[in-house]
């Protein structure tokens, strides 16, 4: 049986005069926005007015009645009979343009937009409230993961003491196939730009930025203060290699891109970094293209919420969840409701510098087989402060290039200040014997 075209749609809400649609214009007709109007074609209650897209013409997977479509996303915006605006198209500049316009048209505006929420959420938010509308964003951070509303409403009741999260699906498809695999990074990217998992250029994802956007976006709202993305530390996966994997799996661990986010004395510690994830945690069984978010509450304790964190029917769902509940606040006054769906915070959170921070590490360093380097190892980081909780020598190879055999090693610390690991560090670049310090991954506890 065919979908119903919007047009179709149309025809039968407009058919019962007693409950009439909310009517809604949609900015985007990419993935995120086909996928709306398919979800839309099945709730009587609901119309599709107007369609801004860049090209009229382009041909795409979804039967849209031509007549809904324009150029000008300004005539969607602007257009009276809409109460209700939907952007799917991304960009940040002129994205925002539009959200702007609309808010102070007095329309409720719904976006996916992770980049522009995470910048200028607060600013909009504040629109927002002033105008007496809402801005939702359920599809912004995990795609069809429930976690926007939950943290914000059925969570209200706690204070939420820690967020962690897997939100990028490239890079967590990426160590997934290193670890299962024991394949190496630059081959396994290939592999997921081939099979649409990752950008032709994916720096976003595998830089961490994409996971830094979604995470100033969680703690935001954990913590009831406005979070800048550019305060959030960042660090990709570019640097691991199947050693790491390995060393990781034999201690007991998986590697993992989480962002992170945690509260303790009103002070915010907030992050994303590849860690070392402890093999019985719930975030370790999450593979390929899924995403999860492990909340720790003070009332609830640890709960996850897990799925798909992108693609066309993931995203929409969320986009329309926000949608229905706009719709129930459309049957009452807007002017007090669920004064929880207000994101508007009054306050900015000041983040932890990294170097505040505390954390477990793992090291792996290259040395010259010599008797006397471990010990030197063990004084630099004494020295600073950093107690070993493991030491590892994971065998030795000749390398052409060296005149000595090199060592491998393997350092595992207990707990300590990211300041004082970075000064060992640097004195254990500086001891004649090292050669390389390979790679530095946080142990999250």
């Amino acid at each position: 049986m065919p979908q119903p075209t919007s047009s179709t749609l149309t025809e039968a809400a407009k058919a019962r005069p007693d409950n009439p649609p909310v009517r809604l214009g949609l900015i985007g007709l990419g993935t995120v926005g086909q996928g709306v109007c398919k979800i839309v074609a099945k709730n009587a209650y609901l119309t599709l007015e107007k369609i801004a897209v860049k090209d009229l013409n382009k041909k795409r997977g979804i039967d849209i009645d031509p007549k809904l479509l324009t150029t000008d996303p300004y005539e969607v915006i602007n257009d009276a009979a809409i109460s209700v605006i939907i952007e799917v198209a991304g960009g940040v500049d002129d994205a925002k343009k539009w959200i702007v316009q609309a808010l102070n048209n007095k329309k409720h505006v719904i976006t996916a937009n992770k980049e522009l929420i995470a910048k200028h959420g607060p600013e909009l938010f504040k629109l927002a409230k002033q105008n007496n509308v809402r801005l939702l964003f359920e599809g912004a951070v995990a795609g069809g993961i429930p976690i926007i509303m939950p943290l914000k409403l059925s969570l209200a009741g706690n204070t939420i003491e820690e967020v962690a999260g897997i939100l990028n699906g490239t890079t967590n498809y990426i160590l997934t196939k290193m670890t299962t695999e024991k394949a190496d990074y630059n081959a396994v990217l290939k592999d997921a730009q081939a099979k649409g998992f990752a950008e032709a250029d994916p720096g976003s994802d595998v830089d961490g930025h994409d996971a830094r956007y979604k995470t100033a976006i969680l703690a935001s709202i954990a913590f009831g203060k406005n979070v800048d993305p550019n305060a959030v530390f960042c660090e990709g996966i570019t640097n691991i290699s199947p050693l790491d994997i390995s060393n990781a799996d034999e201690l007991g661990y998986v590697i993992k891109l989480l962002g992170i986010a945690k509260s303790e004395n009103n002070q915010f510690d907030i992050r994303v970094h590849p860690v070392f994830v402890a093999k019985e945690h719930p975030l370790a069984s999450i593979h390929n293209e899924f995403n999860a978010v492990w909340v720790r509450g003070d009332a609830v304790g640890e709960v996850m919420f897990y799925g798909r964190g992108a693609g066309e029917l993931p995203t929409a769902s969320a986009v329309m969840g926000d949608v229905l509940a706009i719709c129930s606040e459309l049957q009452k006054s807007i002017s007090d409701p669920m004064p929880l769906m207000d994101f508007y915070n009054s306050q900015n959170a000041t983040v932890l510098d990294i170097g505040e921070t505390r954390n477990k590490y793992y090291i792996r360093l290259n040395t010259n087989d010599l008797p006397g380097v471990v010990g030197n190892l063990g004084t630099a980081c004494g020295k600073h402060g950093v107690s070993l909780e493991c030491v590892l020598q994971k065998g030795m190879h000749h390398q052409p290039d060296c005149e000595n055999n090199t060592a491998s090693i393997v350092l595992i610390t207990h707990e300590v200040a990211e300041k004082n690991m970075q000064a060992a560090l640097s004195d254990i670049r500086q001891q004649k014997t090292t050669q390389d310090v390979a790679c530095v991954l946080r142990v999250w506890n």
